[in-house]
């Protein structure tokens, strides 16, 4: 939208140059409210859900499928943790060459009667650690975490759920799957901490099944909930990065024998159904919208290089109103606020249009050297309880702006 930004001052000017008279005058004043109105259909759903899908597909193992039979905007975040085959062992010493992460001692306990400790096939491995990358998302909803139902009311539409596919060879019958799941946190000094995640539940089964991504990944996924099959876990998804880590293991008291380790494949997968609700866990949640989305993120929005330059945008505007109508207003009655350097405004949102005046004494307060350059960021304000969902048609159907000029230009 910021070709919006660039239309209207154009505009503006327009209207201004075939207003004058052509004769030659001795000072031009200029006096009016010029607006102008226009529609454009912009998709503001899409320009969070592109945060989330941009980095995703940086990661190697993660998928993102879109959700489009839903009335909330949903995806599905499907991760490969492991996806490994192995040949028939014809000596159980050649056991580390299959699984080199298996405990030392496991060749020993083949053909024992049973296992008297838990014996580890597949260990820990920081190496082996997948990102789910949610913080990008979650920088634009501070304060809000993902809806995670509501003990008060029947309102079980749009929670969020994660599933654990493990599957595979014959030696799985007799193994156990344990999850880790930390949350990333980025210090100031850009140190990374892994703060460890509770759930009730952290150690599995196999499911005997994989996921169906294959199919989702050439025909889309059709669901309305969450795909069936797999064990759910319940982890917390607040909007920050997630580390996800695994370990595979055979329990104490199982009795291993070289023909479980014929050959075969294990599959750890694990896939997220993720509604676009969020609920505001802090009474300053707010929704920013992503860099560019009106003005841009980078210059002094009329244009001035230094503090003390002189803008003719900026002298000529006395007041500018800017509103954008949308298809469906999921902000009624939250505080719109427009800040940057020095300057903060408040509007409360009333009707379908999220809409915004740059006042004379706004005005005055941008043109002041000190708070240069004027950069908006945008914000809707929430309050501790509020829900934010994303309907699946959510579009800003609309523009409008209008200024309050006066210039006067004396000539010699």
């Amino acid at each position: 939208m910021r070709k919006n930004a660039a239309f209207l001052f154009l505009s503006l000017f327009l209207l201004v140059f075939f207003a004058c008279d052509l004769a030659i005058p001795k000072a031009i004043e200029i006096i009016g409210t010029p607006s102008t109105k226009f529609a454009e259909i912009v998709d503001v759903g899409k320009m969070f859900t592109d945060l989330l899908s941009d980095a995703i597909n940086e990661k190697e193992g993660l998928t993102m499928i879109p959700c489009p039979e839903t009335d909330i905007v949903t995806s599905l975040i499907h991760a490969e943790l492991l996806d490994k085959e192995f040949d028939d062992l014809e000596d159980k010493t050649d056991i580390h060459i299959i699984f080199p992460d298996a405990s030392p001692d496991l060749p020993d306990f083949i053909d024992v009667k049973e296992l008297d400790d838990d014996k580890i096939l597949i260990a820990f491995n920081p190496e082996n650690r997948l990102i789910v990358p949610l913080s990008e998302l979650g920088s634009l909803l501070p304060g809000f975490e993902f809806f995670h139902g509501d003990d008060s009311i029947d309102d079980d539409k749009g929670i969020y759920e994660t599933k654990l596919y493990f599957s595979g060879a014959d030696i799985l019958e007799k193994s156990r799957i344990r999850i880790k799941i930390d949350e990333i946190e980025v210090k100031e000094d850009g140190e990374i901490e892994y703060k460890p995640i509770d759930i009730p539940k952290d150690n599995f089964d196999a499911t005997y099944k994989s996921s169906d991504i294959n199919k989702w990944k050439e025909e889309g996924y059709t669901g309305k909930s969450c795909p069936l099959g797999g064990t759910e876990i319940d982890i917390p998804i607040t909007g920050k990065d997630i580390s996800i880590l695994f370990e595979i293991y055979i329990p104490a008291g199982k009795k291993l024998i070289l023909d479980d380790f014929k050959a075969g494949k294990i599959n750890v997968e694990v896939v997220v159904w993720l509604p676009f609700k969020f609920i505001a866990v802090d009474d300053d949640a707010a929704l920013h919208f992503p860099d560019d989305s009106f003005f841009s993120s980078e210059d002094d929005l009329f244009g001035r290089d230094e503090p003390d330059s002189d803008s003719l945008i900026a002298n000529v505007i006395e007041s500018l109103s800017v509103d954008v109508k949308f298809n469906d207003n999921i902000f009624m009655g939250k505080d719109l606020v427009i800040s940057s350097k020095g300057v903060d405004i408040h509007n409360l949102i009333e009707s379908d249009w999220l809409s915004f005046t740059l006042t004379e004494d706004n005005m005055k307060e941008i043109n002041e050297p000190e708070n240069w350059p004027f950069i908006p960021d945008i914000k809707i304000g929430f309050t501790k309880g509020n829900k934010l969902v994303f309907p699946k048609e959510f579009n800003a159907i609309e523009f409008a702006f209008k200024a309050k000029l006066r210039y006067r230009k004396d000539f010699k």
